[in-house]
């Protein structure tokens, strides 16, 4: 699970189009590059020249951290930024706007650093991007988020975690920061404190967000879903996902303030047992959702992210045809 993972099979389009009404396949792509030697945490900001430019924030005459960790390790990086500089819905599309948006949790006790990205012709609809077990510090989001805003959606890299510097790639910092989260009631308040911050972005429609979430976050997605027409959003998409019944309690989610619901996961993704995967579709049966399910076939766990064809762990694998595949869906 640690491992980083993101998935894209049924398609970006039709749900995100409920929320926004624009054709998602106009998306295109603007470069950016991670800047430095070492990966370790520090801020960072996008810049005007379409480079990722890293901030030093530490002032610490001991400080020897280098630019903020954004990846498992440089040659997963150059992996996604490769394929990030390649993306045809990308180019001639940008610079995009950006910038820390820091929010608190759902008890007020700890401040989450989301980062927002703006599109240069904002459509009014929102989008907020759930990250992996790795936390939000991750370049492939980056690379999701200017694709959504090439399309007019204003986005928030969401921040479940309270990683300002990018430690959830740390496994004992990481632990101990998710633990919390195993309360599912907790983390869709958490979730819920995630979209509450996109809706009071001035420009965005607090009745036209979607959220989408990877792994951990598309477990989290399908829990805030669950809450039914309190869950304040129009749509969720789950890419490889925790699937399970919810553990708690679900609402009525054939309102009509109930969000769509779009799972994407590959049959062979080993996380995800027989049993687990009938719970998750029972009990969207129970609550009366509206929902699909993309199932690919021969697709591994965490198929969205490029770097996981570097990843030896064989639970996991990069699909390009799957990612294409559940992007367009979504």
């Amino acid at each position: 699970e640690f491992v980083n993972e993101h998935a894209a099979p049924m398609g970006l389009r039709t749900l995100l189009l409920a929320v926004a009404g624009i054709n998602l396949s106009t998306f295109c792509f603007q470069r950016a590059f991670l800047h430095g030697r070492s990966l370790r945490p520090l801020k960072f900001r996008w810049s005007q020249t379409k480079k990722l430019v890293m901030k030093r924030t530490r002032e610490s005459d001991n400080d020897e951290s280098g630019p903020p960790r954004m990846a498992k390790d440089a040659a997963c990086a150059e992996r996604v930024q490769s394929a990030w500089r390649a993306d045809p819905r990308l180019q001639g599309i940008g610079p995009f706007a950006s910038e820390a948006l820091v929010y608190q949790d759902e008890e007020g006790s700890r401040r989450l650093h989301g980062r927002l990205v703006r599109p240069a012709a904002p459509n009014g609809a929102g989008v907020v991007v759930v990250h992996t077990a790795v936390g939000p510090r991750d370049l492939y989001l980056h690379w999701r988020a200017e694709v959504l805003a090439a399309g007019g959606y204003t986005v928030l890299i969401a921040d479940l975690l309270g990683d300002e510097y990018g430690q959830g790639w740390e496994p004992e910092w990481n632990s101990k920061a998710r633990e919390p989260l195993n309360d599912r009631a907790l983390s869709r308040k958490r979730m819920q404190a995630s979209v509450a911050a996109l809706a009071a972005v001035e420009g965005v429609d607090p009745k036209r967000i979607a959220a989408i979430g990877y792994c951990f976050g598309g477990r989290t997605v399908l829990d805030l879903a669950r809450a039914g027409s309190f869950a304040g959003i129009s749509a969720a998409v789950s890419f490889h996902g925790i699937l399970d019944d919810g553990v708690i309690a679900s609402e009525d989610m054939s309102h009509p303030d109930a969000p769509q619901v779009l799972i994407c996961h590959g049959d062979a993704d080993p996380f995800i047992s027989a049993e687990n995967r009938a719970a998750c579709e029972e009990q969207l049966r129970r609550c009366k959702a509206r929902w699909d399910m993309l199932v690919l076939g021969g697709v591994r766990h965490g198929f969205t992210n490029p770097a996981q064809a570097l990843n030896p762990n064989p639970a996991f694998g990069y699909s390009a045809r799957a990612a294409s595949v559940s992007w367009k869906a979504a």
